[in-house]
């Protein structure tokens, strides 16, 4: 849980500050030193968010386990940044995916998009999961569509895996989710 703590604060302060920087009561000269000017694209700032998901795991060595199927839930929270013509973000995730041969996941992953006809936005992601039973490296690619001001809809694939007591473990997964933006 220690491990979770060190991951989420960061993510947190994140979404803190951002919430701050775009806050209209700020003194304009303030938001400019802190980078935020000029129009957003729509994905800019903190927003949090619900998934539901397809999991597929398999493991081999001491505990192995084949390939099988789980559904699952899970929550996001994140905050993004408008950097030229990009989007660049920090998202916290938990998947309660309880049947896959790693059960949870949380961690933080950087996103990387880039903003199509407005609305659209491709992207990738990579960071780390840091709950049971290791450290792992994340990764994922996906599509989010902003069919209101505060509201997104996204589909993404994820993935992970790691070796361990002379094994291997292999994490999927493909979920659909909706997010609120803040502003």
């Amino acid at each position: 849980m220690a491990s979770l703590k060190k991951l989420i604060a960061p993510a947190l302060l994140s979404l803190l500050c951002a919430a701050q920087a775009h806050s209209e009561s700020l003194d304009p000269t303030l938001l400019k030193l802190m980078g935020v000017e000029g129009p957003h694209s729509q994905f800019a700032g903190p927003y949090v968010g619900a998934k539901l998901g397809a999991n597929w795991s398999d493991s081999t060595g001491q505990n192995p386990r084949s390939t099988h199927l789980t559904f699952f839930p899970g929550l996001v929270a994140g905050v993004n940044y408008d950097v030229d013509r990009f989007v660049v973000g920090f998202e916290g995730f938990m998947d309660f995916h309880a049947g896959s041969t790693t059960r949870k996941d949380g961690g933080i992953d950087l996103k990387f998009g880039m903003p199509v006809n407005g609305n659209i936005m491709p992207y990738g992601r990579i960071g780390f999961t840091g709950t049971w039973p290791d450290t792992r490296l994340h990764y994922g690619a996906g599509v989010e569509y902003k069919f209101q001001r505060n509201w997104s809809v996204a589909a993404e694939y994820t993935g992970d895996s790691a070796n361990y007591q002379g094994g291997h473990r292999r994490n999927d997964s493909l979920t659909v989710g909706v997010h609120y933006y803040f502003f």
